[in-house]
Order: structure tokens, then C-alpha cells, then sequence
């Protein structure tokens, strides 16, 4: 608990303003939409839109800052956040982004301990930062193939979850409509799983080449999260912070980018 403490009164002047005025204005859109789009008969629309969706957003913002400090306390709040998170995907039928969170970066908080705890900065308790050299040679084509695969999956995957749920037909539906492309869904709910699971992958290991993914995901994230709005009459209370979330990854991941790339630089 302590480690947490410390960690965020090392964050500067900037950094906490921004923690603190993400965190009102995701308070603010859900006490907004939650007051009149909430099932009050329904305890799960309720903890859904008053609890899950907001703690999801605000633990996460606070995670990606933490991570863009290099600091280690991120797990911790990672782990909250993919935990809600998750459930916030399922709701909306993004099952790509529910079996990533729960299944993937829920244990890879821990990874995150165990792999940063021995690589800081005896004096600023910061991890060490490195570029990824030569290695990003294979990874491009190898984060290609595995969207192709996956997207594949997502696609005969879907009508079996689909058939009880009958969520994700209608997600993928309507980005097939928006953008003309049969495989729009498949391909967007693809592209940002294997993103999230390259970009989670480098964090692990301490590279600045993260940050890259995490852009593209956040960016395709955006996409997918004001489809549900515009597709889904009932959503605003809990896609709304949720859309916030993201485009404060985006920012955050621009931040990052810099952050990180001085890091590195100054330790190769």
C-alpha cells in the first residue's frame, strides 16, 4: 500500500491535474447519462453504470499514467481496471476485448510486478526504459499475420456466441454498414487484441516500442467505442466514460511516446 502512496506523489504537478480533471469530468458524464439511463430494477445496470464503468475509466487513466512515469504501481491499477473493464466489453459484445481482459491482461498484471520490480532506478525508483533495436525487424509482419488469424477466429466464433447473446452480430453489422466492408468487425475487433497484446508484451519487457501499439489501439479503440453509442439506444451511461477512457489513453500514449523514447535514449 505504501508502494502505492509513493508512487503517486512522485507524479508532477501536471500529471495529478490531469488525474484529477479526467476523473471529475468522468464523474460528471455519469451521474449525467447514468440518472436517466440507468434500469434502477436492474442491480446489474445499476453497479454496471454507476460502479464498473467509471472505475474502470478512472483506474485505467491512472494506470496508463503510472506507466507512461515508468513507475510500478501501474499493475496495481491495471489489474482493477481490466477487471471492470472486461465486463464493460461484454456487455457492448466486444468479446475480443472481454477474453483480453480477463484472460490475458488480468495475469499479466502480475508479470508487470515481477519483471519491472528488479529494473528500477535505485534513485527514482523509474524503470530502466530501452529501445528495441534490431527486434522490431520481425514484429510488424508478425503482429500482421496474427490480425489476419485472429480476425479468422473472431469471424467463426461469432455466430456460436452470437446465437445466445445476439450482440456481436449486431456490432459487426453495423461497422459492415458504416464502412462497406464485410469484415470491418472481425478485422477492428482483431487489430485491436493482437495491438494490446503486442504493446502489454514490450511494457512487460521495458521497451519504448509500446507505445506505438498503444496509439493504434486507442486510435481503433475510439472507432469501436462510438459504435456503440451510435448503434446501441441505452449505452451512454456506461460508453460514454468508457470513450473518455480512450481518448485519454491516446492522450496519454502521445505523452508516453515522448517520455519513453527520452528514456531509452538515455540509456542504451
Amino acid at each position: 500500500m505504501s508502494q502505492l502512496w509513493t508512487d503517486l506523489s512522485r507524479l508532477n504537478r501536471a500529471e495529478r491535474a490531469w488525474l484529477v480533471g479526467f476523473s471529475l469530468l468522468v464523474l460528471a458524464a455519469t451521474c449525467y447519462f447514468s440518472a436517466t439511463g440507468t434500469n434502477w430494477n436492474s442491480a446489474y445496470s445499476i453497479a454496471l453504470n454507476w460502479l464498473v464503468s467509471p472505475i474502470s475509466a478512472i483506474s485505467g487513466v491512472l494506470c496508463v499514467v503510472l506507466v507512461a512515469k515508468g513507475l510500478i504501481s501501474n499493475w496495481v491499477w491495471g489489474l482493477l481496471s481490466c477487471a471492470c473493464y472486461g465486463l464493460v466489453a461484454w456487455t457492448s459484445g466486444y468479446y475480443g476485448d472481454w477474453l483480453l481482459n480477463w484472460f490475458y491482461f488480468v495475469p499479466s498484471q502480475f508479470f508487470v510486478w515481477w519483471c519491472w520490480k528488479n529494473q528500477l532506478h535505485s534513485d527514482t525508483q523509474l524503470v530502466r526504459m530501452r529501445s528495441l533495436g534490431k527486434h522490431s525487424l520481425w514484429l510488424t509482419p508478425l503482429v500482421l499475420l496474427s490480425i489476419g488469424l485472429t480476425g479468422w477466429f473472431l469471424t467463426q466464433v461469432d455466430g456460436f456466441v452470437s446465437s445466445a447473446l445476439a450482440r456481436n452480430s449486431m456490432i459487426y453489422q453495423q461497422l459492415q454498414n458504416y464502412t462497406g466492408f464485410a469484415l470491418a468487425g472481425p478485422v477492428l475487433d482483431a487489430s485491436t487484441v493482437v495491438f494490446q497484446v503486442a504493446a502489454q508484451l514490450l511494457m512487460i519487457r521495458f521497451f519504448a516500442a509500446q507505445w506505438t501499439f498503444w496509439l493504434l489501439t486507442n486510435l481503433l479503440n475510439i472507432l469501436a467505442w462510438t459504435v456503440v453509442l451510435l448503434t446501441t439506444a441505452d449505452s451512454a451511461p456506461y460508453a460514454v466514460p468508457t470513450l473518455l477512457m480512450w481518448i485519454a489513453f491516446f492522450i496519454n500514449s502521445v505523452y508516453g511516446a515522448i517520455n519513453w523514447s527520452r528514456g531509452a535514449a538515455q540509456h542504451k
